[in-house]
C-alpha cells in the first residue's frame, strides 16, 4: 500500500547516522522546512504566516493528503524554518530547473494549502522556497542539489491495468513499490512525486513496458530506447509517468505523443475520461453521459474490436496508445452494431471502416444499459455527425432522365422500323441506343423514389452499370469501324472485299458483349465474395449504385470498375477519331484527283457518306465522353455545387442529344414519311443500301448510314436534276 511506500521515515534516520563521520561541507545538505510527518501550509489572517502542521490533523480537519518530497539516503536533511526573521518570503520554484541553495536562511518544501480566516483556500500543492531577508548568509555545504520530478500514473494504492487501459485498486500488498526500487540507485537525489498524466487533447498516451523498451531517467526526463538498442527520444516533465502493471511487478511508462508510429503503437480513442464510461439516459437510444466506473469492472473492454486483429496480425497490439475524447463541430452519433447497415470494424492501421467509411475520427466506449430492458453492457464506436449537404432535387432529375428515355425509345423504334437504316453502322447504333435506354431506364426508377427491397435495388444498380458499360463498348466499336473504313481504303481493301457486313457485326458483337459481361461478372463476384476493401463494390448497400461515398478514400471500387475502364475506352475513341480525321483528309484529296465520270462520282458519293458517318461518331463521342470527363473532374473539384448541377443536367439529357443527332435529320424524316406512306416521292437509288443496287460494287464499298448531316446545297441540286421528269420536285 502507498502509506508503506511513500512513508520514508527510514530515509530521515539513516543519513543522520552516516553523516556523523563527516563534516557538513563534505556532505549534501537539504534544507527542508517541515518534518516528514508534517506539511507546510499558509495561514492568512492579519498577516501571512507559514507553519508546519501534522499530516493527521490536516487529513482529519480538511481532508487533505499530501505526498512529501522523497530525499535520497546520502543526503543530510536539516529541518526547520528560517529563524530570526521579521518576515518570510515565499517563492514558487520550478522543479527540475532550480538549483537548491544550502544556506541556513532558506528552506524548501511543498506548500499544500492556504487557510484564509479559518477557511480552506483551494490550492494545488506546489514546491516553494521560504527565504529570510537577512544580509548574512551562512553556507552549510559546498554541494548543491536539484529536485527531480516524477509522476506516478495512478493514484496511491492503485496500479495500471494494461488490458483495460485504466487504473485499478491493488487488492494485495506489494513488498516494495517500483519507485522505492528505482530510487535505491539514485540516493543523492530529491524527488517530487505527483500523480496522473494529462496529455494534450491531440496526444495519445502510449503504454511502454520494460520488456520491449529500456526506460531510464535523467533527472526529471525519461530516456526511451528499444531493447534492440535503437534510441527513440527523451521525454520532459509532464510528458510521461511510470507505474506498476496491475497484478504484477513489471514497470510501465505512459508517454504523451502525437506520433504513434514512433513507438510502433496501435492507437485508438476513448470517448470518456479514464475511469469513466457512458450510462444511457433514455432506453431505446444511445443518448448517454460519462459517469465513474464504480461497480463496472473492467469498463473499457474493447476486445470485440481487437481480437479479430490479434488473430491475423501477430505482435500488432504489443504497444497500445489511448487518446481521450472526440471533438466534433456538430453532434455525435453511435454505431449500432446490431444493425446490418452499421457494421464496422478496425483495420491494422487503427482506422475505423464501414462499407462506405474509412476514418480515424472516432472513439470507442462502453455503454451501460443495465437499467434498460436490454440489461447489458456493450461497447461501440462514436462518430461525428456530418450535416447533410444541400443536393439537387432528384425529382427534377427523374423528369429529365425520363425525357431522355422517351427520346432513346423513339430513336430505337425508328431504327428498328426502317430497313434502310439497318446496315452495319445502323445495327451498331441500335445496340448502343438500346443499352443507353437500359441504363437511363434503371437510373430513372432509382431517382424516382427509395427502393425498400435491397435485392431489387442491387438489380437496378447492376442494370445501370451493365447498360453504361455496354454503351461505351458499342461506341468504341463505331469509332473503330469508321477508322477501319478510312484507314484501310488502300491497305486492307482485298480483306474488306472478302469480309461481309454480317461477319464484321458478329466480331463486333463478340467484343462488345464480352467486355461488358466480363467486367460485370467480375465486379459481381468480388462484391459477393469480397477479398479486399478496394475491390468490394457494395452494390445496393447504401444506394442503388456503388456503396462507397463519392470522392472519399473508400471510393476505389467506383474508380476501378467504372471510371478508369470508361476513361480508357474514351481515350481510345478519341485517338481513333483523330487518326480517322487524318485519313479523311488524305481520302478527300485523292477523291478530288479522280477524273470526272461514273467512277469518280461513285467515289465522291462514297466519301460523303463515310465522312458524314465520321462526323456523327464524333458527336456521339462528345456526348458520351463529356459525361465521363465530368465524372472524373467532379472527384477533384467539388465546388461550386451549382456548376456540377448544370453538368449533371447535361449528362441526364444524353438521350435527347442522341435523338437529335440520329433522328432529327432531313434524310431520316424523309424515310419516316415514306414508311408511313405520307410521301409520294420514291427514294433515290443513292439512298438505298449498296448491296441492294449492285452486288459487284457493294463489296468494294464501306457500309453507309443515313445519320449524316444535311447534305450540301450542291449535292441537293444534283439530286433534284437526277429525279425523273414525271416526279414532282419538293
Amino acid at each position: 500500500m502507498w502509506p508503506h511506500i511513500f512513508l520514508f521515515v527510514f530515509v530521515n534516520i539513516a543519513p543522520r547516522v552516516a553523516a556523523e563521520d563527516f563534516s557538513d561541507n563534505q556532505t549534501k545538505v537539504f534544507r527542508k522546512c517541515c518534518l516528514s510527518s508534517q506539511s507546510l501550509i499558509g495561514v492568512i489572517e492579519e498577516s501571512e504566516l507559514y507553519k508546519c502542521v501534522d499530516n493527521k490533523f490536516l487529513e482529519k480537519r480538511y481532508h487533505l493528503t499530501n505526498e512529501p518530497l522523497y530525499v535520497g539516503q546520502s543526503v543530510v536533511i536539516r529541518h526547520g524554518l528560517p529563524t530570526d526573521c521579521d518576515e518570510l518570503e515565499v517563492i514558487q520554484i520550478r522543479v527540475a530547473e532550480t538549483e537548491l541553495q544550502p544556506w541556513d536562511n532558506i528552506c524548501y518544501d511543498k506548500l499544500v494549502a492556504e487557510i484564509l480566516n479559518g477557511t480552506l483556500k483551494s490550492n494545488i500543492p506546489k514546491t516553494v522556497a521560504l527565504t529570510c531577508n537577512r544580509s548574512e548568509e551562512t553556507i552549510t555545504s559546498d554541494f548543491k542539489l536539484q529536485i527531480s520530478q516524477i509522476r506516478k500514473c495512478c493514484p496511491r494504492g492503485q496500479s495500471f491495468d494494461v488490458e483495460y487501459h485504466e487504473c485499478r485498486l491493488n487488492f494485495q500488498e506489494v513488498d516494495k513499490d517500483w519507485i522505492s526500487n528505482k530510487l535505491d540507485f539514485n540516493t543523492d537525489d530529491i524527488y517530487d512525486i505527483e500523480y496522473g498524466l494529462s496529455c494534450k487533447i491531440d496526444e495519445y498516451a502510449v503504454e511502454l513496458d520494460e520488456e520491449a523498451f529500456v526506460l531510464s531517467d535523467e533527472g526529471s526526463n525519461l530516456l526511451v530506447s528499444k531493447t534492440t538498442g535503437e534510441k527513440i527520444g527523451k521525454l520532459t516533465p509532464g510528458e510521461w509517468c511510470m507505474d506498476n502493471v496491475h497484478g504484477g511487478h513489471k514497470l510501465l511508462a505512459q508517454v504523451c505523443t502525437r506520433n504513434c508510429d514512433q513507438f510502433s503503437a496501435f492507437c485508438v480513442r476513448k470517448c470518456c475520461p479514464p475511469g469513466q464510461h457512458y450510462k444511457v439516459r433514455h432506453c431505446g437510444t444511445f443518448a448517454s453521459n460519462c459517469i465513474p466506473n464504480e461497480d463496472l469492472k473492467g469498463s473499457f473492454n474493447i476486445s470485440s474490436y481487437l481480437d479479430p486483429l490479434r488473430e491475423y496480425n501477430k505482435n500488432l497490439l504489443d504497444v497500445m496508445g489511448v487518446r481521450i475524447d472526440l471533438q466534433c463541430p456538430h453532434l455525435k452519433f453511435v454505431m449500432n452494431k446490431s444493425q446490418p447497415q452499421d457494421k464496422h470494424w478496425l483495420n491494422r492501421d487503427s482506422f475505423l471502416e464501414t462499407s462506405t467509411l474509412h476514418t480515424k475520427d472516432y472513439c470507442l466506449e462502453v455503454f451501460d444499459r443495465r437499467e434498460c430492458p436490454f440489461d447489458d453492457v456493450v461497447v461501440s464506436s462514436v462518430l461525428c455527425f456530418e450535416p447533410a449537404i444541400a443536393t439537387k432535387d432528384f425529382r427534377i432529375s427523374f423528369i429529365v432522365i425520363t425525357i431522355s428515355c422517351v427520346c432513346l425509345a423513339l430513336t430505337l423504334i425508328v431504327y428498328c422500323s426502317l430497313s434502310e437504316l439497318r446496315n452495319l453502322h445502323g445495327r451498331t447504333l441500335i445496340c448502343h441506343v438500346s443499352m443507353m435506354l437500359l441504363a437511363c431506364g434503371c437510373l430513372a426508377r432509382v431517382q424516382h423514389s427509395t427502393i425498400a427491397d435491397r435485392n431489387v435495388c442491387t438489380l437496378f444498380g447492376y442494370g445501370i452499370y451493365f447498360g453504361f458499360v455496354a454503351a461505351f463498348a458499342w461506341l468504341n466499336v463505331m469509332c473503330f469501324d469508321i477508322w477501319w473504313t478510312f484507314g484501310s481504303i488502300r491497305t486492307v481493301k482485298p480483306l474488306r472485299k472478302s469480309s461481309s457486313d454480317r461477319r464484321r457485326f458478329i466480331w463486333y458483337s463478340i467484343y462488345a458483349w464480352s467486355v461488358t459481361v466480363v467486367l460485370t461478372t467480375t465486379m459481381f463476384l468480388l462484391d459477393r465474395y469480397p477479398i479486399s476493401r478496394i475491390l468490394d463494390a457494395n452494390m445496393g448497400t447504401n444506394a442503388c449504385w456503388f456503396g462507397s461515398q463519392q470522392n472519399k478514400s473508400s471510393d476505389w471500387p467506383h474508380y476501378i470498375f467504372f471510371v478508369i475502364p470508361m476513361g480508357i475506352v474514351t481515350c481510345i475513341n478519341f485517338i481513333l477519331w483523330l487518326l480517322t480525321a487524318r485519313h479523311c483528309a488524305q481520302v478527300k484529296s485523292e477523291v478530288h484527283r479522280l477524273q470526272a465520270g461514273s467512277v469518280g462520282d461513285r467515289e465522291k458519293r462514297r466519301f460523303r457518306i463515310d465522312r458524314a458517318k465520321y462526323v456523327l461518331t464524333g458527336k456521339l463521342w462528345v456526348v458520351m465522353g463529356a459525361g465521363w470527363i465530368s465524372e472524373l473532374l467532379s472527384t477533384v473539384f467539388t465546388e461550386p455545387q451549382w456548376f456540377w448541377n448544370i453538368v449533371d443536367l447535361f449528362n441526364e439529357l444524353q438521350g435527347v442529344f442522341i435523338f437529335l443527332i440520329l433522328v432529327a435529320k432531313p434524310k431520316v424524316y424523309f424515310l419516316i414519311k415514306k414508311r408511313l406512306g405520307l410521301s409520294p416521292t420514291p427514294i433515290d437509288t443513292r439512298l438505298e443500301k449498296p448491296d441492294a443496287r449492285n452486288n459487284a460494287t457493294a463489296s468494294g464499298r464501306t457500309s453507309s448510314t443515313f445519320l449524316s448531316r444535311t447534305i450540301s446545297s450542291d449535292e441537293r441540286a444534283n439530286l433534284r436534276t437526277s429525279l425523273p421528269n414525271n416526279i414532282k420536285q419538293p
